[in-house]
């Protein structure tokens, strides 16, 4: 839509450019050259000013295809327009677009920040279309964070799909052996199955149902917590897991630990941290979970003495559906994306979450929330 109006926008207001390119003081130039400055009339009229805040790159050529305008968008767009990846497209494709010819077409600017620009050129027509094709436009615009999003929404896609189809062919497959089954102790065991694979797909829709809620809710709906009344509770919640395998939890409290949060936040980032903490943890393993204030705010420390995370792995643990070790996380019934709800919740607080791991010896996640007006 940006892109069609900027367009619109175009050949409504540099017509006037166009028809003045042969008035005194209007420049002219070759293909590529560098324009000494906008036509006289285009920088102190409407379309002119219009075009230098609007925020997308616009440079113009006349017949020639030669530039002549450019707005500061363009300029801060452009890598080099004398010997820049972009600026010799731009120039390439005003000269094809002086000649009649249409293109559209995404470049990715070079460097260790690189930008995925959208370089759209077209020609202009005289007004009345008796004189044909009197100049060229080309409209650039920055579409990185748009293509990153529509990455992560695709991954997203493909994540969720896959997550759900595993347990959910395995419950059609489980219900149709069932259904042929007449051995009691046969039909129990598969019922157990059955029962446990409609958990993992509760799970995985219950995780994506929190993740969801916390990027739509207002960090503004808060209260004044007790964290660690909250940690208990979490801890309590998460004990039985715990003993299943003979994991011992260890609750560390200092004073002081009030926050204004958001409750159901707090208990979800909270729980998400001990649960991985136990999954994550050897049998007999021992879960410490420490929590205290100070000047900064809020440290909510949980640290365990599993299987670690490797240092290559680090940077993406928190990554939606990411899991380090899927045969455990099969296992435990992981959906990968508690520490995706961790950092959303952190985030949504102003805070920072840390992760420190040694491959086979433990790993320790650290969040500090700040303390601001809001610490009792």
């Amino acid at each position: 839509m940006l892109l069609t109006a900027a367009l619109v926008i175009v050949a409504l207001g540099l017509g006037f450019l166009l028809g003045r390119r042969g008035a005194p003081g209007a420049p002219a130039g070759d293909a590529g050259a560098e324009p000494t400055g906008a036509p006289a009339g285009l920088v102190d009229s409407h379309e002119g000013r219009v075009l230098d805040v609007i925020p997308l790159g616009i440079v113009v050529a006349d017949e020639n295809g030669g530039t002549v305008y450019r707005n500061t968008t363009a300029d801060a767009l452009v890598d080099s327009w004398v010997d820049g990846v972009v600026g010799r497209l731009v120039v390439e494709r005003l000269v094809a677009a002086a000649a009649g010819g249409s293109s559209s077409e995404q470049v990715r600017t070079p460097g260790s920040s690189s930008h995925i620009l959208q370089v759209v050129a077209r020609p202009l027509q005289s007004d009345d279309g008796s004189v044909g094709v009197v100049g060229a436009v080309v409209i650039l615009e920055d579409i990185t964070e748009r293509s990153r999003q529509e990455s992560v929404r695709r991954d997203f896609v493909a994540n969720v799909s896959h997550e759900l189809k595993t347990p959910i062919g395995a419950l059609s497959l489980l219900a149709e052996t069932l259904a042929a089954e007449t051995d009691p102790d046969v039909v129990g065991r598969l019922s157990a199955r059955i029962e446990t694979e409609s958990q993992r797909v509760g799970s995985i829709i219950e995780d994506l149902l929190d993740l969801s809620r916390i990027e739509g809710e207002s960090p503004d709906r808060v209260e004044l917590l007790d964290l660690a009344g909250l940690a208990a509770q979490v801890v309590e919640r998460v004990l039985p897991i715990a003993e299943q395998r003979g994991i011992g939890i260890r609750l560390e409290v200092g004073s002081g630990a009030h926050l204004e949060a958001s409750r159901n936040q707090m208990v979800s980032m909270m729980r998400n941290l001990v649960e991985n903490a136990v999954k994550y943890s050897d049998d007999g393993g021992k879960v410490t979970v420490g929590l205290g204030s100070d000047d900064d705010g809020v440290r909510f420390e949980v640290a365990d003495e599993g299987i670690g995370v490797p240092e290559r792995d680090i940077e993406r643990v928190f990554e939606r559906f990411y899991r380090v070790d899927r045969a455990r996380t099969r296992e435990t019934g992981g959906t990968g994306l508690g520490l995706s709800i961790v950092r959303n919740v952190v985030h949504a607080h102003g805070g920072r979450v840390d992760l420190s791991s040694t491959e086979g010896s433990g790993t320790t996640v650290l969040v500090r929330l700040p303390a601001g007006a809001a610490v009792a």
